[in-house]
């Protein structure tokens, strides 16, 4: 009995000693979590603290040590560059023009030699920091030309785009691609049309035009087009053969300043299917103002805006004149005679 009794007193005494450690090792843990974030929080408040970097003394003013070793780093680079120039000016470039496959070798190797000397002497650069410099440069530089490369052809791109605008628009079965875009004229003065006039072409006759066929003569006609003018076509001359007497007038509206669009004049033959082009002609608009009367009186007394136009003025006999016609060459052969008489459009 005494002996159990001790055995329960002991074992009583060791877990009471054990409850103490318990509490005082969870105390303990607590306070380290509180000196934790009190660390945390000076850490916070206070700057980092960081160990300075080398620097040198330059005329008294102190310079880091690597800006300084990067200075003649890219120092010895350029009088480098200097010394690979000189063979290709004057006075070296006499002696040397003829010896560059033996000049440029010894330079490359003098250059790396002074390279690989100037790294070894400094302090805070290495080659492998050199080489790294320059992989970097060079990715810099492939990606700027990549950029740049894109953008080029980009605007090559717009350029094709514009430059065949017109092709595109007929494909796409626009009649006039003039009147859907416009130039820079029309978005600049808001598309105001008093640059323009009113002329009337007469034809008078086409001679010695080339068979579009050889078994049959040519049916003929002619087609006009300029600028914002709708395509206009005369009637079809049935069997005209290589000459035709045509008498007729369309009228247009000009503009004496387009410098783009020109005045095209196609002598056409009739087919089954469609029609093809046998002869052309081509005017710029300076050409046709010279080419254009100007608005004077008949010896009758009337102004030209006094006369019938159009079809009407077939019954006028002075407005088809002979002496009146220009006699102008067509490509590939032909000659076809025209006039250009002013249109007064208020009247």
């Amino acid at each position: 009995m005494a002996r159990a009794a001790l055995a329960t007193a002991l074992a009583s005494v060791v877990l009471a000693v054990d409850g103490d450690e318990a509490l005082e090792l969870a105390n303990a843990k607590a306070r380290i979590a509180e000196l934790e974030k009190e660390v945390q929080g000076l850490r916070a408040v206070l700057p980092s603290t960081t160990s300075a970097a080398p620097t040198r003394l330059v005329k008294g003013v102190a310079v880091k040590e690597l800006q300084y070793e990067e200075t003649i780093l890219a120092g010895v680079c350029f009088v480098l560059l200097v010394v690979w120039a000189l063979p290709l000016v004057r006075p070296f470039k006499h002696c040397c023009e003829t010896r560059l496959h033996k000049v440029y070798p010894v330079l490359t190797v003098l250059s790396f030699l002074a390279i690989a000397a100037t790294i070894n002497q400094l302090y805070m650069i290495e080659v492998n920091d050199v080489f790294f410099a320059l992989v970097r440069c060079l990715e810099a530089a492939l990606d700027m030309m990549q950029k740049g490369l894109l953008g080029l052809a980009g605007l090559a791109g717009l350029a094709v785009i514009w430059k065949f605008k017109d092709r595109l628009f007929q494909f796409l079965g626009v009649e006039n691609p003039a009147h859907v875009i416009g130039e820079f004229r029309d978005w600049a003065t808001c598309w105001s049309m008093k640059r323009f006039h009113a002329i009337e072409v007469f034809v008078w006759k086409v001679e010695g035009l080339p068979s579009a066929r050889l078994h049959s003569s040519n049916d003929v006609f002619i087609e006009v087009t300029m600028g914002y003018n709708v395509t206009m076509r005369t009637r079809v001359h049935h069997r005209a053969g290589h000459a035709c007497v045509l008498k007729e007038s369309l009228q247009l509206n000009f503009d004496p300043y387009d410098s783009e669009h020109k005045l095209t004049i196609a002598i056409m033959n009739q087919e089954v299917l469609g029609s093809a082009e046998i002869a052309s002609l081509q005017l710029g608009a300076e050409q046709v103002r010279r080419l254009e009367e100007l608005p004077a009186q008949s010896p009758a007394g009337t102004t030209t805006a006094e006369r019938s136009l159009g079809f009407g003025s077939k019954a006028d006999f002075s407005a088809w004149a002979p002496s009146q016609f220009h006699c102008l060459d067509l490509v590939p052969a032909g000659k076809l005679y025209l006039r250009f008489a002013p249109v007064d459009s208020e009247a």
